[in-house]
């Protein structure tokens, strides 16, 4: 199993309003899956989605690498 995040796609008032400032894409859950296909299905079940919303994932290690190179160039920036 790898360690996937789920992202939810679309603004909706509800759960991922403009007007609160949240993005049309964000990150919903982590969890183990054994494909993006999968921990989409599993999310959701649980994750509030509008008619208009989609879910999507990608593998953890993929998304934290890219978390730690925009933290480092931040660093260097300041």
């Amino acid at each position: 199993m790898t360690d996937y995040i789920v992202y939810r796609h679309g603004y909706d008032d509800r759960n991922q309003s403009a007007a609160r400032g949240l993005p049309e894409t964000m990150a919903v859950v982590r969890m183990e899956a054994d494909s993006a296909e999968e921990a989409c299905r599993i999310a959701g079940a649980w994750v509030a989605l509008a008619p208009n919303q989609y879910l999507s994932a990608e593998p953890a290690a993929e998304a934290d690498a890219r978390e730690a190179a925009l933290n480092r160039t931040a660093r260097t920036h300041q």
